[in-house]
């Protein structure tokens, strides 16, 4: 979704103009995310997705529709059990898309928007579906826009909430029943790889496709470089201590320790524990994760945090080589993230065994 906001974003100072189909609602199985967006420019050149197949085919025709007129429409959509088949949807859900003419009005909230990610920052925008009036809630109280007098307050408990759980929403005000669709932003999950070997270079590539910004962290310049890793969105060469008095750590970051050794690692976690960093984890055994909480509990290390460290990291699923540990890793993170809301009812039980082990 960030090329898409970017690219709203831009028409701020561009003069052109776009027409953006957001997904606004959803009910049963859907083919796409809760976020999904998809920017058609004036020469039908397409950004982002909607969901594919003939939904976005659909939804390609209302954009010239919407280019045509300057109204933005509100399309229902339901995939079938025949669609499915005919066009490779294998979803059943319904979905409700917006579809509006953005112009350098429009750009300049979404220039808001990039500009709050880029600094680390959360913040939302509430669209009005029935004249895309707007209103922009950014940080220390920051707002840009307006809805009405009489709803300018009345969003914001929706706008909190949605903030607290990254998901948007659609809310129906007054008699005539308006539309107010509340989406949240917040800073991409930043994610620090303490080790640039080759469980470290995994996980760092697969958290970077699934929309993590990624830092390598590793003592040894060789380690931690580009050419190494060119997936990632940084390298760091360092000593730890020195690197954790230096970076970045909020409640939307993630810690993993996956160094060369034992004592590394105790570091990374004794630092990390003490930051609000919101998933610590450490690559190794049962064995060397209570060696390691003894020592670093003797030095006044808090247990209670040391009990929040995912240790042994990752999801227990038998992995064996670096590429499936990563998916391990990098699956709990996102199940981390995300809260783990959906709830599949044909997955069978995995007895597997463990992850990953060392001595």
């Amino acid at each position: 979704m960030d090329d898409v906001i970017a690219a709203v974003a831009s028409l701020a100072d561009s003069g052109e103009t776009a027409v953006l189909s957001s997904l606004v609602a959803s009910s049963g199985s859907i083919p796409m995310s809760a976020r999904a967006k998809m920017l058609v420019a004036a020469d039908g050149t397409v950004l982002g997705t909607i969901g594919g197949g003939c939904l976005e085919a659909e939804i390609l025709a209302v954009a010239g529709d919407v280019r045509g007129s300057g109204r933005p429409q509100i399309t229902s959509y339901t995939m079938t059990e025949k669609q499915a088949g005919e066009h490779g949807l294998n979803c059943g859900g319904t979905v409700k898309i917006f579809s509006e003419l953005v112009d350098a009005t429009v750009g300049r909230f979404y220039a808001d928007i990039d500009s709050a990610r880029k600094c680390r920052a959360s913040c939302a925008l509430v669209t009005a579906l029935d004249d895309s009036a707007r209103l922009f809630f950014g940080s220390q109280g920051k707002r840009r826009g307006s809805l009405g007098a009489d709803l300018n307050d009345e969003v914001l408990p929706w706008v909190q909430d949605c903030l607290q759980r990254e998901s948007p929403a659609l809310h129906a005000t007054g008699e005539a029943a308006r539309g107010l669709f509340v989406e949240p932003f917040a800073p991409p999950p930043l994610l620090y790889v303490f080790g640039g070997g080759h469980v470290g270079g995994q996980i760092a590539k697969l958290a970077h496709n699934a929309g993590f910004y990624v830092v390598i962290v590793d003592d040894r310049s060789y380690f931690a470089n580009a050419e190494r890793h060119p997936d990632v969105d940084e390298c760091l060469a360092d000593e730890t201590e020195a690197i954790f008095a230096r970076i970045p750590i909020d409640e939307h970051t993630y810690i993993v320790a996956a160094t060369r050794g034992h004592a590394n690692d105790e570091v990374v976690v004794e630092q990390a524990i003490r930051t609000p960093a919101c998933y610590v984890g450490m690559l190794g055994s049962e064995r060397k994760k209570l060696t390691l909480w003894n020592r670093i509990e003797a030095r006044g290390g808090c247990r209670s945090k040391l009990d929040e460290v995912y240790a042994p990291v990752g999801f227990n699923i038998g992995a064996d080589t670096p590429e499936e540990i990563a998916i391990c890793v990098v699956g709990e993170m996102i199940q981390v993230r995300r809260g783990a809301k959906k709830k599949w009812k044909t997955k069978r039980t995995n007895t597997a065994s463990a992850v990953a082990t060392d001595e």
